[in-house]
């Protein structure tokens, strides 16, 4: 058997049960490791399943990327022919759009209640979309006939259920003039985001119904949205300048950094930020225990320190020996961290425990990520900065220490 590994575990636990100042630091300094593998791991997985829930619906309510005709140009409208032109490596789909302002009226009287944006989409619409926000409903309904899709929000603002009917208003510009053309609808189903922005203005309808009143022909429309496979700016900007290049200005393309979600973009890249600067001072607490805890193992052991070095152990082996103390400290409280947050995690993962108020954080329940690159990450850093906080102290202290005088002094 190793005599560092063997003569460490004998005298730290017997130590520490004889000296009461010592088994006091030894219970801080694990309850501050314990802690503090806790904290960080939430810290990395509730910080990343923020960003990447947020960013998945950024990724699918609406296309990040949204190709529009050039007003400047002779033809103010696309062709669903130009579909293909924007099928790039890296895009995952494209989905013709055009929208409309409207009303929604009561039957009886035609009295206006609210202004919306009529979304109108196609049938080979984005359809993670209908798969991750559809509460209720159907999108083989919204195809047929007068079939529309309302926001919870906004179903329950207007006391409208699934099967109520509605009458919609659209404005339209004719010989000059403005004039309103009404439709009534019929709500086929209810979708919820979370994202305030889009749940608080879009109704979802068969974009033929603004073809219609704009006069088009049923292959015109007002753009495309492109989706892509992460909310990446670079490659946002990358794929604008591709369009551009490649069709001069006959298009206009704006990204989700050019619109109204810019100010959520930039919260969601604060979350890096937040995350690194959690485990910076988890870790300066770290450091800050166990030096303190190293400095007073040292003091303690001054008499053992010397007779070890009378009987021939070199500087070394009793270095080995204060390692393998913090190592016998480290195991248990790192068991321990990581089975109560690997408990933690499953349980909200699968439970959702903690819920959260979805208007101010645009997610209902609190969102976890298990990932075991963050345990990894976390359980190496602590490691590191548990022996390195050793080494460097006892290093210093062990070499200058003489044992003829540590032992008079004894």
């Amino acid at each position: 058997m190793n005599f560092e590994w063997f003569f460490s575990r004998k005298t730290i636990w017997k130590d520490c049960r004889k000296k009461k100042i010592l088994r006091t630091i030894v219970l801080v300094t694990q309850h501050t490791i314990v802690f503090s593998v806790i904290i960080s791991i939430f810290t990395f997985s509730i910080g990343f399943g923020f960003k990447k829930v947020i960013n998945e619906k950024f990724l699918n309510i609406q296309g990040p990327i949204i190709v529009t005709s050039n007003p400047k140009k002779e033809a103010c409208f696309l062709s669903l022919e130009n579909k293909n032109l924007f099928l790039f490596n890296s895009v995952s789909c494209v989905s013709p759009f055009s929208e409309k302002e409207v009303i929604i009226c009561s039957n009886e009287g035609k009295k206006d209640i609210d202004r919306f944006v009529f979304k109108g989409i196609s049938k080979d619409y984005n359809p993670v979309f209908f798969k991750n926000f559809l509460v209720s409903g159907s999108n083989k309904n919204l195809f047929s006939s007068y079939g529309i899709f309302l926001s919870k929000k906004i179903s329950i603002l207007l006391r409208l259920n699934k099967g109520s009917s509605i009458l919609i208003g659209f404005f339209s510009i004719k010989n000059g003039k403005h004039s309103v053309f009404y439709k009534k609808f019929y709500v086929c189903g209810l979708y919820e985001t979370g994202i305030p922005e889009f749940d608080n203005v879009y109704l979802i309808g068969d974009m033929k119904h603004i073809q219609s009143v704009n006069g088009w022909k049923y292959d015109f429309v007002e753009g495309f949205e492109i989706f892509i496979s992460s909310v990446d700016p670079n490659r946002m900007e990358s794929i604008k300048k591709k369009i551009y290049q490649k069709y001069s200005d006959k298009f206009l393309v704006k990204t989700i950094y050019d619109q109204y979600h810019k100010d959520i973009i930039e919260w969601l890249n604060i979350f890096n930020v937040n995350i690194f600067v959690i485990v910076f001072i988890v870790i300066i607490a770290i450091i800050f225990n166990v030096i303190v805890f190293s400095l007073i193992l040292l003091l303690e052991r001054m008499k053992t320190i010397g007779i070890l070095k009378t009987l021939g152990a070199g500087n070394k082996i009793i270095q080995k020996i204060f390692l393998y103390y913090i190592m016998h400290i480290l195991i248990p409280p790192l068991i321990i961290g990581n089975s109560i947050s690997f408990l933690s995690l499953i349980l909200q993962k699968k439970f959702q425990l903690i819920s959260l108020n979805q208007t101010q954080y645009y997610v209902n329940v609190v969102p976890v990520i298990l990932n075991i690159n963050h345990f990894l990450f976390v359980n190496m850093s602590i490691i590191s900065v548990c022996f390195f906080s050793v080494f460097f102290p006892s290093l210093f202290i062990i070499n200058k220490i003489p044992p003829i005088k540590v032992i008079k002094f004894e």
